[in-house]
């Protein structure tokens, strides 16, 4: 669930996360944008659900506000929370938005960004739509992929953008309560550049004995702290 990430729609209490605080850097101070701009930041913040019907009707008007610097004027996204479940086509093509707004508020060519987007009509059109680099409008489209990638991006997606070490310590710290030694962690990043797969890594470490003994002694902490709050 994206619920950590920056939706002030539905956490108006809350400060916006380090990445959005990145992204916050690129323009100040913020208080000097003009209406417009800070309007579309609005529409940003407010999309909420790619399960939607007109999901992606809202998200080109967005991004069609983003290119001509122009509020639309009226909300442009039902709040309402929908169903989590997308489907794989409907999750590729919201990848596609992402990589592409991203790539055009770094200030990459369109030929670049199509590279690495999986759908490179759709990343043309866009490049298109979003006209010439300004940076409020860079701004804008950074904070857009941000939000989006919160709907988009599943955990796998995101465990695939961290680096190998990263990797391999989240894992152990996750399976094991620990850091790996040194030499573990020199063997394991081998064992990834030789081929073994992220997902083969997780389940291995996960299924280890010393995994399975820290799990069986949380179910037993967990058991007697039941039983306490019963006395």
């Amino acid at each position: 669930m994206p619920d950590s990430h920056w939706r002030n729609i539905l956490h108006h209490h809350d400060e916006p996360d380090e990445a959005m605080q990145h992204i916050d850097a690129q323009v100040a101070p913020l208080e000097e944008l003009s209406d417009a701009v800070r309007h579309i930041r609005a529409l940003i913040s407010r999309f909420d659900s790619l399960t939607h019907y007109c999901a992606f009707d809202n998200l080109d008007l967005i991004v069609r506000a983003i290119g001509e610097g122009t509020y639309p004027g009226q909300p442009a996204v039902d709040v309402l929370t929908r169903a989590w479940e997308m489907d794989d086509q409907r999750r590729s093509r919201a990848k596609t938005y992402v990589q592409t707004l991203q790539a055009w508020s770094e200030g990459k060519s369109a030929e670049e960004a199509q590279q690495g987007a999986g759908d490179s009509e759709l990343c043309a059109e866009l490049y298109r739509t979003l006209g010439p680099f300004e940076e409020h409008k860079a701004w804008l489209a950074a904070s857009l992929a941000h939000t989006l990638k919160a709907f988009a991006y599943e955990a796998q997606d995101l465990l695939d953008e961290a680096a190998e070490a990263d990797f391999v310590r989240g894992v152990y710290r996750a399976a094991l309560d620990r850091d790996p030694s040194s030499d573990d962690l020199q063997n394991r990043l081998a064992e990834l550049a030789g081929g073994k797969s992220r997902d083969h890594f997780v389940r291995e470490i996960f299924d280890s004995a010393e995994s399975r003994q820290r799990q069986q002694w949380r179910v037993l902490e967990k058991l007697h702290a039941d039983e306490n709050g019963k006395c």
